[in-house]
């Protein structure tokens, strides 16, 4: 509970449309968690699945560095059906 107060506080100034889309999808909590893979347990594995991810959304930007990517990300929100279609796979390529 104590991350939704954190949450609530964070957008007490947005409207109410903004509040209630944050609170849909839980903007500002990172509930996200990385398992490692009994198969590839170590720290090298871990950071090459990151940075394989990292790699993939400059692709989607068209972007060759951070600063690009920063420059043409664009965010939005995602319905529940692409959420689903965009869950990674169990392993990489």
């Amino acid at each position: 509970m104590a991350s939704k107060r954190a949450v609530t506080a964070r957008t007490r100034t947005d409207n109410a449309y903004e509040r209630a889309r944050k609170a849909l999808f839980e903007e500002g909590i990172s509930s996200s968690r990385m398992a490692l893979d009994p198969q590839r347990p170590g720290v090298e594995d871990l950071l090459d699945s990151i940075t394989a991810g990292v790699r993939s959304a400059c692709t989607y930007a068209g972007a060759s560095t951070l600063e690009r990517f920063h420059e043409r990300a664009v965010l939005g929100v995602q319905s529940a059906a692409g959420f689903a279609e965009g869950r990674p796979l169990p392993a990489g390529w």
